[in-house]
C-alpha cells in the first residue's frame, strides 16, 4: 500500500481501535479534531459519528498510526484564491509520513523518504509565489520590523469586529509606512507554517513546543509575521530566501527532536 485517502474522524478512531492510546495523538490532530466538534476517541467504542472503529489492514495501521502520533510535526498551508492547500509532515530520521489535503476534503496519506520533502515543499511554495532562491533566514532584524501603534491596533481590531474586510479595516489607518499597509492590505497567497514538538513519554520534552510563521505576498514584496496575532503583530520584510531558510532549519530541528524522542529513555526510566 503506497497511499490511503481517508478522513481525520476515521483515522484517528482506527488508529485507537488499533491500540494507539488516545493521549499519543498529536495535539495539533486532537484540536483539529476539536474544532470539527468532535473529540479524540477516548476508546475504540466512542469512535466519531460516522467514522470507521476497526483499524484497516496493518499497513494502513501502520501508516495512520505514525501520522497521528508525529513526535515532530511539520505544517504547511498556502491559502489562495483556490482555497487552502495543506501539507503536514510527521518527521523522522528516515523515512516520514505525509498527510496532504485541500479545504475540508479528506487527506490522503503516504510514507516518502525524507529525501522527497523538499520537492513537496517545493511544490507548495510554487503554489505561494515563492521563487527558488538560496536559503537565507533573516535573524537579527527584529528592529526594523513594522509595527502598528496601540491607538492603530485598536482601530483596526474594531473596525473588524463591525465586519470590515482587512483591506478596509488596515487601509483606513493614517501614516501608514507604505510596506506596512501593503502587507496588511496584501490579496497575495498565504504561507502559514508550523512546526509542533510532541512527546508523550516525556523522554525529551515535558510538554509540547510549538514554533510559527505567516508569510504574505504583497504588491511591493514577501512580509513575515512570527506573532501569534497576526496580522495585527510586528511585520519584517522579506526576501523569498527567508521562507527555504527557515523551513530548514525546522525541518532539521524537528528531525533531531524526533530520533531524541524516539531513544532517550521515559522519565520512569531515568535514576
Amino acid at each position: 500500500m503506497s497511499q490511503l485517502q481517508v478522513t481525520l474522524e476515521e483515522a484517528a478512531a482506527r488508529a485507537v481501535a488499533g491500540g494507539v492510546p488516545p493521549e499519543d495523538l498529536h495535539p495539533v490532530y486532537r484540536a483539529l479534531l476539536d474544532r470539527r466538534g468532535e473529540h479524540a476517541p477516548a476508546s475504540p467504542g466512542t469512535a466519531p459519528s460516522g467514522a470507521t472503529a476497526g483499524p484497516g489492514s496493518p499497513e494502513e495501521l501502520a501508516l495512520i498510526t505514525a501520522q497521528l502520533t508525529a513526535r515532530a510535526l511539520l505544517v504547511l498551508a498556502v491559502t489562495d484564491r483556490e482555497g487552502t492547500h495543506r501539507l503536514r509532515a510527521s518527521l523522522a530520521p528516515q523515512r516520514v509520513t505525509l498527510e496532504q489535503s485541500h479545504g475540508a476534503g479528506t487527506a490522503l496519506l503516504e510514507h516518502a523518504e525524507l529525501e522527497a520533502l523538499p520537492a513537496r515543499i517545493t511544490a507548495l511554495l510554487d503554489r505561494a509565489g515563492i521563487a527558488p532562491s538560496v536559503p537565507r533566514q533573516e535573524v537579527g532584524r527584529e528592529a526594523e520590523a513594522l509595527r502598528l501603534t496601540d491607538e492603530q491596533v485598536a482601530s483596526a481590531r474594531e473596525s473588524l469586529a463591525r465586519g470590515a474586510s482587512p483591506e478596509a479595516a488596515f487601509g483606513a489607518l493614517g501614516d501608514l509606512p507604505s510596506p506596512l499597509r501593503d502587507a496588511l492590505t496584501a490579496r497575495g497567497p498565504r504561507l502559514a507554517a508550523s512546526l509542533t514538538l510532541h512527546d508523550p513519554r516525556h523522554r525529551a520534552l515535558a510538554g509540547p513546543v510549538s514554533w510559527s510563521r505567516l508569510w504574505v505576498r504583497g504588491a511591493r514584496g514577501l512580509y513575515r509575521t512570527d506573532a501569534s496575532d497576526a496580522p495585527l503583530g510586528p511585520v519584517l520584510p522579506v526576501d523569498d530566501g527567508d521562507v527555504t531558510g527557515s523551513l530548514l532549519a525546522v525541518i532539521e530541528e524537528g528531525v533531531r527532536f524526533a530520533a531524541a524522542a524516539t531513544t532517550a529513555p521515559s522519565t520512569g526510566d531515568r535514576r
